[in-house]
C-alpha cells in the first residue's frame, strides 16, 4: 500500500542550503534532531559506509522540512535510505506526507528501501502501518528515552540557572550529586585530545565487558573529535582523589547538541562502590553544559519502554532507573519502519542481504553496526 498523496515535494538541497544545514534542521517541527545535523551526517560519510543526502521537502501550507539522509549502497539492489530520528512533522499526517515525498525522491534516485524513525508517539503506529510501512529494528538508540527540561528562567550558564536546574531534578539525583561533591568527585568538560579519548575508551571497554558490543576505538575517537571541532559535542570526565590525593578517572561521557536540543551519546563508569555518585555528578555537568549552550531539552538517550520501566528482567532496567532519577517520565516513540520502494529487491534484502551484511561487518570490521 503506498503512502497517501500530498502537496509535499522533495528535492535535494542547494549548496546554499547545505552551508546552513544545521539552522534548517533546527527550524524543523519539534526543534530538529542532532542525528540529522551536519556533524552526524559528516561522521557517517567519512566512516566510508554511507553517502549523506541533504533533502528539502517543500510544503504549500507549511514551512519546509530539512531531512538528513544516510544512503547505503547494496550491490545489485541499489541504495537504501535511512532518515535518522526522522522525518519531522507537526503530527502523524504531516510526518507521513514528508516521508512520502522523500520516498518518491528516493525511488527516482534508484533506492529500493526507505527507513524512518519518526519522533511520534506510539499511538501513531496504526497510521504508519496503514501507509505501507513495516516495523523493523531500530538504528538510532532511543526508541524509548528520558527527556530532561534544561530551560531556566535565569540566564543560561549562571549560578542562578544552576540552582534552578538542580532544584528541578529528582531527589535521588540531587542527593547523589551532593554526595559525589562531598566525596571529592569532580566532573569536568575536557578537550577531546588523544589522551582523553583513550582514557574514556578504556572506561567504555571496562563497562561493556560481558554486557554489550563496542565499536572500534578509532570510531569513537573520530566521532568525539569531529563533534568537538565543530562545536556540536563535548567530552566530560569525572575524577576522584585516591589516598594520596591524586585524581583517578571514575567516569566519562560524551554529549552532542543541535539547536534547542542536546543528547547524551556515550557514557561509562568504574564499578567500584567508592565511586558512588560519579555518574550522577557527570550527568549533572552535562546538564549544566546543555543549559549554558541555550538548550531547552536534554535527551538521556535510551531507556526501557514505559510499560517495562520496573521490569528487572529488561536489559535496560538499571540504565532506566539511573536516568529516571533525574526525571521520572519515560517518553516512548512509535519505533522504526521500512517502506519497500521496489518489492523484489526489498524481499531479497530481507531474506538474505541484511543478514549477510551484518555477518560480514562483524567478521571483517569487528563491528556489528554495518
Amino acid at each position: 500500500m503506498a503512502p497517501a498523496a500530498s502537496d509535499a515535494v522533495a528535492r535535494f538541497a542547494t549548496e546554499a542550503e547545505r552551508s546552513e544545514w544545521d539552522a534548517l534542521v533546527a527550524a524543523n517541527p519539534g526543534g530538529g534532531e542532532v542525528w540529522m545535523g551536519d556533524a552526524y551526517l559528516g561522521v557517517k560519510r567519512r566512516e566510508g559506509r554511507y553517502r549523506d543526502r541533504r533533502v528539502i521537502v517543500e510544503r504549500t501550507a507549511a514551512p519546509p522540512v530539512a531531512v538528513g539522509v544516510l544512503a547505503k549502497r547494496v550491490p545489485l539492489l541499489g541504495e537504501w535510505w535511512h532518515l535518522p530520528a526522522g522525518p519531522a512533522g507537526e503530527d502523524p499526517e504531516a510526518v507521513l506526507a514528508v516521508s512520502a515525498a522523500v520516498a518518491a525522491l528516493a525511488r527516482r534516485s534508484g533506492a529500493f528501501l526507505l527507513k524512518i524513525e519518526p519522533r511520534l508517539a506510539p499511538a501513531a503506529r496504526p497510521a504508519i502501518r496503514a501507509a505501507g510501512y513495516r516495523e523493523t529494528v531500530r538504528i538510532i538508540p532511543n526508541p524509548s528515552t528520558v527527556l530532561v527540561d534544561v530551560a531556566t528562567e535565569a540566564a543560561p550558564g549562571t549560578p542562578e540557572a544552576d540552582r534552578e536546574l538542580l532544584a528541578g531534578l529528582g531527589k535521588k539525583a540531587r542527593n547523589a550529586i551532593t554526595r559525589a561533591a562531598r566525596d571529592g568527585i569532580v566532573a569536568s568538560r575536557v578537550p577531546a585530545t588523544e589522551e582523553n579519548c583513550a582514557a574514556f575508551v578504556r572506561l567504555l571497554q571496562e563497562t561493556a565487558e560481558g554486557r554489550f558490543v563496542l565499536r572500534s576505538e578509532r570510531y569513537y575517537r573520530e566521532f568525539w573529535q569531529s563533534f568537538s571541532r565543530s562545536g556540536d559535542g563535548q567530552l566530560f570526565l569525572a575524577h576522584r582523589p585516591d589516598a594520596d590525593g591524586a585524581p583517578v578517572l571514575v567516569a566519562g561521557a560524551f554529549a552532542m547538541g543541535l539547536g534547542a536540543k542536546t543528547t547524551y551519546k556515550d557514557g561509562a563508569s568504574v564499578r567500584a562502590k567508592t565511586a558512588y555518585g560519579a555518574s550522577h555528578a557527570l550527568q549533572w555537568e552535562v546538564l549544566r553544559w546543555a543549559n549554558a549552550r541555550g538548550a531547552t531539552v536534554h535527551d538521556l538517550c535510551g531507556a526501557p519502554p514505559s510499560d517495562r520501566a520496573d521490569d528487572r528482567e529488561h536489559p535496560l532496567f538499571g540504565v532506566g532507573q539511573f536516568k529516571r532519577s533525574f526525571q521520572p517520565v519515560i517518553t516512548d516513540y512509535a519505533g522504526a519502519y521500512d517502506l519497500p520502494l521496489r518489492r523484489r529487491a526489498y524481499a531479497l534484502w530481507t531474506r538474505l542481504g541484511d543478514r549477510i551484511a551484518r555477518r560480514a561487518s562483524l567478521a571483517l570490521q569487528k563491528d556489528p553496526y554495518y
